[in-house]
């Protein structure tokens, strides 16, 4: 039932509506972009035919998964919902996985269609590793997928924990686009520190062409487990500070 509810929530904003459009505007411009200017010799790599989903079509559907919880503190919605459902850890477990499904769903659609845009629009020696046939576009598909997914868990969790629309978005998207890059090119400290990023590790799962400049300390599956396990304690953290303080 909280499941159903946070999906009629989702359902009745507009919010989601601009959220799939602007992902779809971001991640088949960008694969355009690249099957249009790119050397009609060199075949495209499927994590790269993804980089706009996984560079700026995730960190939108994170955006729109924390403000399904700010949203609700900012309205005073909040107050009913705990009242509707007094079991607070349901509450949120539910908005993280209807946020979740939500982004995992458009975000394997859009890597699909990034990879058909590329294949449709540039030669055939640059779709040549696109076809859905090939094994490595559905690697691509499930890592970027389970990305946004875990990405949206983290979303969540970090609603719930700064309250705030302006103050998540603005870790959401400082983190990833200056503080980790800013982190990793510094001398002695990056290497040191870089591995330890999480949305570092994350483009290291997906493989997919990004700002890192470090070396990592494990491999993709290693990396995979790292974003997981941060992701596990921020959610783990929002849940015990929603319990502990008032709505």
């Amino acid at each position: 039932m909280t499941i159903r509810a946070e999906q009629i929530k989702l359902a009745t904003t507009r919010s989601p509506l601009w959220t799939v459009a602007g992902v779809v505007v971001l991640s088949l411009g960008l694969a355009a972009i690249q099957g249009s200017v790119g050397s009609l010799s060199i075949p495209v790599e499927p994590e790269r035919a993804a980089t706009g989903v996984a560079t700026f079509g995730v960190p939108v559907l994170m955006i729109l998964a924390a403000l399904s919880v700010t949203g609700e503190y900012r309205t005073g919605m909040i107050r009913a919902t705990f009242l509707a459902v007094p079991n607070r850890t349901r509450v949120l477990a539910a908005k993280a996985v209807v946020a979740a499904v939500f982004a995992g769903f458009w975000t394997g659609v859009m890597t699909v269609a990034s990879a058909l845009t590329v294949r449709a629009v540039g030669s055939e020696r640059q779709g040549a590793q696109l076809a859905l046939s090939q094994p490595g576009v559905w690697r691509t598909v499930a890592a970027i997928t389970l990305y946004a997914m875990l990405g949206s868990v983290l979303a969540v969790g970090l609603g719930a924990l700064i309250r705030h629309s302006a103050g998540v978005i603005a870790v959401l998207l400082l983190l990833p686009f200056v503080v980790e890059p800013l982190l990793g090119a510094l001398p002695q400290i990056g290497q040191r520190v870089g591995p330890l990023l999480p949305f570092t590790n994350a483009n290291a799962f997906t493989e997919v062409p990004s700002l890192r400049t470090v070396s990592m300390w494990w491999g993709p599956v290693g990396s995979l487990a790292y974003f997981a396990a941060v992701v596990a304690v921020v959610f783990a953290v929002a849940l015990v500070d929603v319990n502990r303080r008032d709505p």
